[in-house]
């Protein structure tokens, strides 16, 4: 479908391609390899914080490693500060809520049905906006979204505090803060 101001809704149409809508309508059941349903009542929750609830759609080993597909809810008045990744490129689409992106200098606020595709080595930033949470799917490339989750849940709270240990993880999960 192709809007009044011409946007072809390019993003459903990517993701129904990929087999995200697919995989997203139905969690986490292995009927054999090569599939999974994904049904959102029974998913397991990854991370579960003050600001971000986070469920693992398609992981790194259903993919093989070459991408992850991810719930992400944003509470309000979360924020993302401005950083990059080497590696790893981003698709989030906007399922409820509302959002502003930064990217390369630009910035645009996002409703649902809204997507922004982010490359290696853009430098952006987002925050919810308004007072109900944004709920995005991720699709995060190549892989290694979930391994990254469980890196930060082995050191807890305390060890995240370390500014070593956070340096490291940042290294390890491509998350590259950019200095204003």
């Amino acid at each position: 479908m192709i809007r009044k101001d011409g946007f072809a809704h390019l993003a459903v149409a990517g993701l129904v391609a990929a087999g995200v809508l697919l995989t997203a309508a139905g969690a986490g059941s292995q009927t054999k390899p090569g599939h999974k349903f994904y049904f959102a009542d029974k998913a397991p929750v990854v991370t579960d914080d003050s600001e971000v609830t986070t469920r693992i759609i398609v992981g790194d080993d259903e993919s093989e490693g070459r991408y992850t597909i991810i719930s992400d809810l944003w509470k309000p008045g979360f924020t993302v500060s401005t950083h990059y990744h080497a590696r790893h490129f981003e698709t989030f689409y906007l399922v409820t809520g509302a959002a502003e992106w930064t990217i390369d200098g630009e910035t645009h606020a996002l409703k649902p049905g809204d997507a922004v595709y982010i490359p290696a080595n853009a430098p952006h930033s987002a925050r919810t906006l308004g007072d109900k949470p944004a709920h995005f799917v991720l699709i995060y490339s190549a892989g290694d979204y979930e391994a990254h989750l469980k890196r930060e849940l082995k050191y807890g709270e305390e060890g995240m505090k370390d500014p070593k240990v956070r340096e490291m993880l940042r290294e390890l999960n491509d998350f590259h803060p950019v200095k204003k």
